[in-house]
């Protein structure tokens, strides 16, 4: 072991003036031998400084060579007396060292007979000497150790203070020549004592080892990517500059790791692999730079070919795959179907599931995912995972396509959808099939058809067996609350290739058992749990006796989507991102039906401040922004403000062509709030200041092909009511204002919609019986009054009122007729109120 002090520069001392006698030598000797623990005790400027080996080497030399240079030493300068000598004749015992500088317990003391031995002085007194000098020496506490001696190009740079010594590099050789004498030292001296041990140092023979720095490359690089995916989820909610910023320093280090360790020449082949894949990964997780990453994941798949590495070779191309769809889509598509066919000819399953499954997604995500191509490949899945009994690979294939159609929402989308629920659902008596995520999913599938069709009853029921299964998944483990990931199991065959290994993980695992594991994203279980509030709040919108429970069950999801939740899992910060943006989205989804419910009851504060709560939370285009600008013009219109209602109605995004088809085709959510916007304009261009025949004629014959046609029942009766109601040129007979009346009441009794079906009543009542004095006109403005009260708007219940009273006046009733009225002026005038916000 060595240790390290400053070793302050000495001189020599020369002549009998300045030495001492061999008599006064050997009585300090026998006195240090008597008190052999005073160098221990001694103050900081009196301790005598510690010789290094070449300056005893030298000192000897001086002694042998010249006879008034006796017992010359290397001292300190500021010491007043000659140390006693440091290297002996006899063998010395040298104590060793730990690694803090602690000194080891010596030996016991030797017999009084024998010499006493030489004790080291304390490391940590050394370091308190005065003066402090830089580090010329270095002490050899073992003749073994390779690290201890001072290199050889240092030993000439040692001080001298004689004119000899500065003139001649060997002034131990020229000593020793000159004075002839010798000094003998016993064989196992632990210092160097001769020319030639200095030339059989271990510094040449036994040379510092290389300290290897590319596992250490790749451990920092390691860790700074699990730094920054530990606190990617905090960083995507705040998305702070410097949060953002450290995150890519994080990043970019983790990345310059990886690069040099690939540039090292000095890779195994399967780690270069390895190192490929994973440099590629980051890339296309965290940055845009797709070439590079497309360029490493080539080198990759070479080396794997090379080394026929089938694990990693499929892994790269799984993600060149995706890489390339970045760029061009059909090269992509192309490129998918021709691994596809060579996995089928070596017969590995396992990898047509994944590739088959990530064109799948691709498809899913281009928006085509209900074109022949999607389909048939979902069906090819299907097919291969029944004949090989892969169930729930199967079962996941009908899911996936039963989504697809939903979203397509063609003209036979409700049939193809049943189709493949109940393909999915003949399996349900086998236990392997029966995964927590794909059965809650699978009913929430079959739910939102049933809303979709306004089969209310049914809708209630398949609701109540959603909740009944969450229930029972709260606290089960076979469900993570932080995890999205699904587990499909894939048969393993017997003496198949083995084309999986830990390094598939992310896309397929090998299980125990004969069965590996195909790996899948979906729902967690706390977004499966937020997609049930807001089901559960749309059917209570229908059946709730109680006004105003749906917007408190929509409560409970904004709140279970942005209370706290359990330390998330180590992910990128682009996944973090589209889980925030997957989640705010939801949230300001529920915003708005908050604020649609609001502005049935004509609370205006509430329908401004449910607003200014969806402006925050939506995320960046999509149809959620279409949604917060509809809501926007509702409550514009219902607080008076027309122009600013009329100005948001004619907004691009809800813009519908001349040929009837609205603007924005691919979302058909945008398509239908595009019609609704253009139904509340046409009740705008009837107040006399805004009035415009013209261009209502334009906008009804633009909204016809749309709407009476249309699989939404909602819309034709929303339809129906604008078309009864507004005056035309020429106007529409009476016989097609009872025809549209008679359908929107009907459809609104069949969708148990009490809002459109209070409407209806009044228009009904407005045009069918005004001034009328028979039975049938009092009974409908009765009619029409209770079902105002039902629906608790208060503007429709002042003009319910309103009509209910002069009914009453023309009928003699004139007590009732004052009291309706009064009724009537007290509503209208709260919702009057209710707009001065």
């Amino acid at each position: 072991m060595t240790f390290r002090g400053t070793m302050p520069q000495g001189q020599l001392y020369d002549g009998p003036g300045q030495g001492q006698g061999q008599g006064q030598q050997q009585q300090q000797q026998q006195q240090r031998a008597r008190h052999p623990s005073n160098l221990y005790h001694q103050q900081p400027s009196q301790r005598p400084a510690i010789p290094s080996p070449q300056t005893a080497t030298q000192t000897a030399a001086t002694l042998n060579g010249h006879a008034q240079h006796q017992n010359a030493q290397y001292i300190h300068p500021a010491y007043p007396q000659q140390p006693a000598p440091f290297y002996t004749t006899a063998a010395r015992n040298f104590s060793s060292y730990n690694g803090a500088f602690e000194p080891v317990p010596t030996p016991p003391p030797p017999p009084p007979s024998a010499e006493p031995p030489v004790q080291f002085v304390n490391p940590s007194l050394l370091q308190q000497a005065a003066p402090s000098r830089p580090v010329t020496h270095v002490l050899s506490a073992s003749p073994t150790s390779n690290t201890m001696s001072p290199p050889i190009s240092r030993i000439s740079q040692l001080p001298q203070q004689t004119s000899s010594a500065q003139n001649s590099p060997r002034l131990d050789e020229r000593r020793l020549s000159s004075q002839g004498a010798s000094i003998k030292t016993p064989k196992d001296a632990r210092r160097p004592t001769s020319r030639g041990s200095v030339a059989n140092s271990p510094i040449l023979s036994h040379p510092s080892p290389h300290v290897e720095t590319l596992p250490l490359l790749l451990c920092i690089a390691e860790d700074c990517f699990v730094r920054a995916n530990t606190a990617a989820q905090n960083v995507a909610k705040s998305m702070l500059s410097d949060e953002v910023m450290e995150h890519h320093k994080l990043v970019a280090t983790g990345l310059g790791c990886l690069e040099i360790a690939m540039t090292s020449n000095k890779l195994t082949p399967r780690l270069e692999a390895r190192l490929c894949l994973r440099y590629a990964s980051i890339l296309m997780e965290e940055t845009t730079n797709i070439m590079e990453a497309e360029t490493a994941l080539t080198r990759g798949i070479a080396m794997c070919e090379k080394h026929r590495y089938i694990d990693l070779k499929y892994s790269s191309q799984f993600l060149l795959m995706k890489t390339l769809f970045q760029r061009t889509q059909k090269a992509a598509f192309k490129s998918i179907d021709g691994h596809i066919a060579d996995c089928t000819t070596y017969k590995h399953i396992h990898w047509i599931y994944a590739f088959r499954f990530l064109k799948a997604a691709l498809h899913l995500e281009s928006g085509t995912a209900a074109d022949h191509g999607a389909i048939e490949n979902l069906r090819k899945i299907a097919s291969i995972a029944e004949e090989r009994g892969d169930l729930s690979i199967y079962v996941m294939a009908m899911l996936l396509e039963g989504l697809a159609h939903l979203g397509a929402m063609k003209e036979d989308w409700n049939d193809r959808v049943q189709e493949c629920i109940a393909q999915a659902s003949k399996l349900q008596l086998d236990d392997s099939v029966h995964l927590p995520p794909i059965d809650v999913l699978l009913m929430l599938l079959d739910l939102a058809c049933s809303l979709h069709q306004k089969s209310i009853q049914v809708a209630a029921q398949k609701l109540s067996v959603v909740q009944t299964k969450l229930d029972e998944l709260r606290h089960s483990p076979d469900w993570a609350v932080l995890s999205s990931e699904v587990l499909l199991p894939i048969r393993r065959l017997p003496n198949s290739a083995q084309t999986i290994s830990n390094d598939t993980r992310a896309v397929l695992r090998p299980g125990d058992g004969g069965v590996d594991y195909l790996v899948l994203s979906t729902l967690g279980k706390q977004e499966a749990y937020a997609l049930a509030y807001v089901f559960n709040g749309i059917v209570a919108l229908y059946n709730a006796t109680t006004l105003g429970r749906s917007s408190m069950i929509w409560g409970e999801t904004i709140r279970l989507l942005e209370g706290t939740k359990p330390p998330p899992l180590p992910q990128s910060l682009p996944d973090a991102l589209k889980q925030i943006s997957w989640a705010r989205g939801l949230a300001c989804y529920a915003h708005v039906l908050v604020g649609m419910q609001a502005a049935t009851f004509c609370d205006w504060a509430k329908v401004k401040k449910c607003l200014e709560s969806a402006r925050e939370c939506q995320p960046p285009g999509g149809h959620q922004e279409t949604m917060t600008l509809y809501l926007s013009g509702v409550f514009f219109q219902g607080i008076a403000k027309l122009d600013v209602a009329l100005e948001i109605w004619n907004d691009e995004r809800f813009e519908i062509d001349r040929k009837g088809a609205p603007r924005n085709t691919r979302d058909h959510i945008d398509s239908e709030l595009s019609i609704l916007a253009a139904l509340n304009r046409l009740w705008i261009l009837q107040e006399p200041g805004y009035r415009d025949d013209a261009e209502a004629a334009e906008v009804v014959e633009r909204l016809r092909p749309l709407c009476e046609d249309n699989p939404d029942s909602e819309l034709r009766t929303a339809f129906n009511l604008i078309l009864a109601t507004v005056m035309l040129d020429p106007p529409l007979s009476i016989n097609q204002v009872k025809w549209h009346i008679q359908h929107s009441v009907s459809d609104a009794r069949s969708t148990m919609n009490g809002q459109c079906l209070s409407i209806a009543l009044n228009i009904m009542r407005c045009r069918f019986f005004e001034n009328v004095v028979v039975v049938q006109a009092l009974k409908s403005a009765k009619a029409a009054s209770a079902m105002a009260k039902k629906s608790g708007n208060v503007l429709w219940m002042s003009v319910a009122e309103g009509m209910l009273a002069q009914s009453q006046e023309i009928q003699g009733a004139m007590d009732d007729a004052r009291a309706a009225r009064e009724s009537g002026v007290k509503l209208a005038n709260e919702a009057l109120a209710k707009t001065r916000i």
